[in-house]
C-alpha cells in the first residue's frame, strides 16, 4: 500500500491535500465570522467543493462556526431541497449534533438527522407538503445559535440549480435576512451564466446580497512544487517533463492533477519521466476524456461549435476574416455564440483574450481538427 498513486483527480480533495488557496480560504472564514454572504464561482473542476471542506476543516478547529455543506446539484423541487438540508445537517456530530436533533423534535414535522427522517416520509408519502419542513430546516441556524451561542456556516454547493426550483431564492431570502448575527451563507456555483441571473439581475430576491469571489487557475510554481514533492515522496520523479505537464494543464487544476495520475502511472518506483512516458500519459489522458467532449460536443449548438472551431484554430485573432471563413460563421453569430458559451463556462476571458476554461477540450478539439488517426469523431 506504500506505492499508491498520490494524485488525486475524480473526487474532491482531502483539507490537507488543497493545492494553494489560502487566501481564499483566509477570506472565506474572515467574511463568515463577519456574518457576510459570498458567492463564491468557477468553472467546474476548479476545486470549489475542495476548497469548501479545507474552510470547513479549519472552521471546525476554531470552534466558533459550525460548518453545513448542502449539495444543491441536481435539484428540481422543495421536496429535493428539503432532502439535501437535512442530510447536510445529519453529517454534524458530537454536542453540536444533539442540540440540532432537540430543536428538530420540537417542530412535530418528522425531521431528524437519524434514518427515519424527513426524506424517508417524502418517499413513503409523496404528496407531503414539503414546505414546512423546509421552514424549519431553513430557521435552524437562528435557533441553534439561540441554543448554543454558536455561528452556523452553511455552503450552498452547486447553488445555480436552485434556479429550476420555482421562487427558491425568494423563500431563502425571507429566512437568511434576518439571521445576520447567527448564521454566515456561501453560494457556490459553476455555471457563470446562471450564477449572473441570480445575484446581478435587478429584481431577483438575491440582487447584491454576496460578496464575490472567484477561483481562478492556479499559478505553474504552485503547481509544479505540489507535483515534484508527490513524484519525490514516492521515489519517482517528473523534472524532466514537468514543464511539459504544465503548459498542457495550463493551471487548470483537475486538469494537472489528471495529468500528473497518469505520468505517475507510467513511472516505475526509483525512476524519473521521460518524453516517452510523457506522450504514453498524455495519449491515455486523451483516450479517457475522450467520450466525455464527444458528448459536449453534440450538445452544443451549430454556431456554438464553428465559434469553439475558430477559436481553437485561430486564437489570437477568432473574429477575424479568416476565421470566420474557414467556419462559415457571422461576425454576429460568432458574437452571440461566444457570449453563450462564457456563460456556460466553456470559454472565459482571460488577458483580452477569448480562451478555453479546460485545456483538454482545445486539444481534443485540434485533434479533431487535424484529423488525428486516434482522435474520435
Amino acid at each position: 500500500m506504500a506505492d499508491v498513486n498520490p494524485f488525486v483527480y475524480s473526487r474532491p480533495l482531502a483539507p490537507e491535500d488543497v493545492l494553494d488557496r489560502e487566501p481564499e480560504i483566509r477570506q472565506l472564514l474572515s467574511l463568515a465570522a463577519g456574518g457576510h454572504y459570498v458567492r463564491l464561482y468557477a468553472p467546474r473542476r476548479f476545486g470549489k467543493t475542495s476548497l469548501l471542506g479545507k474552510a470547513f476543516a479549519e472552521a471546525e478547529r476554531g470552534g466558533e462556526l459550525v460548518p453545513v455543506l448542502v449539495d444543491l446539484y441536481g435539484v428540481l423541487s422543495y421536496a429535493d431541497v428539503t432532502i439535501r438540508i437535512e442530510r447536510a445537517y445529519a453529517q454534524l456530530k458530537g454536542t453540536i449534533r444533539k442540540t440540532i436533533e432537540a430543536i428538530l423534535r420540537t417542530t412535530g414535522l418528522g425531521l431528524s438527522l437519524g434514518a427515519p427522517g424527513i426524506s424517508v416520509k417524502l418517499q413513503l408519502e409523496p404528496r407531503t407538503d414539503p414546505l414546512p419542513a423546509l421552514h424549519a430546516l431553513l430557521d435552524l441556524p437562528q435557533r441553534v445559535a439561540e441554543r448554543s451561542g454558536t455561528r452556523v456556516f452553511v455552503a450552498l454547493d452547486e447553488f445555480q440549480d436552485i434556479a429550476k426550483v420555482q421562487d427558491f431564492d425568494k423563500l431563502l431570502r425571507s429566512h437568511i435576512q434576518h439571521q445576520g448575527e447567527s448564521a454566515s451563507y456561501i453560494f457556490c456555483g459553476s455555471e457563470p451564466g446562471m450564477m449572473r441571473e441570480l445575484f446581478d439581475v435587478k429584481g431577483r430576491p438575491l440582487y447584491g446580497q454576496a460578496e464575490p469571489l472567484r477561483l481562478g487557475r492556479l499559478p505553474d510554481g504552485e503547481v509544479a512544487a505540489y507535483i515534484a514533492e508527490r513524484f519525490a515522496r514516492t521515489k519517482r520523479s517528473a523534472d524532466l517533463v514537468l514543464d511539459a505537464l504544465l503548459a498542457t494543464a495550463r493551471g487548470h487544476p483537475q486538469r494537472a492533477m489528471l495529468l500528473a495520475h497518469r505520468l505517475w502511472d507510467e513511472v516505475g518506483p526509483g525512476k524519473a519521466a521521460d518524453e516517452d512516458d510523457w506522450q504514453n500519459a498524455l495519449a491515455r489522458t486523451r483516450n479517457q476524456v475522450a467520450a466525455e467532449f464527444d458528448a459536449l460536443w453534440r450538445g452544443l449548438e451549430a454556431n456554438e461549435q464553428r465559434a469553439l472551431r475558430a477559436i481553437a484554430l485561430f486564437p489570437e485573432a477568432p473574429y477575424g476574416a479568416r476565421a470566420l471563413g474557414a467556419v462559415d460563421l457571422k461576425k454576429s453569430g460568432a458574437h452571440y455564440a461566444v457570449r453563450s458559451l462564457l456563460a456556460k463556462g466553456e470559454l472565459e476571458e482571460e488577458s483580452g483574450r477569448t480562451v478555453f476554461v479546460d485545456p483538454l477540450f482545445e486539444l481534443w478539439l485540434n485533434d479533431v481538427q487535424r484529423g488525428r488517426e486516434d482522435a474520435p469523431l
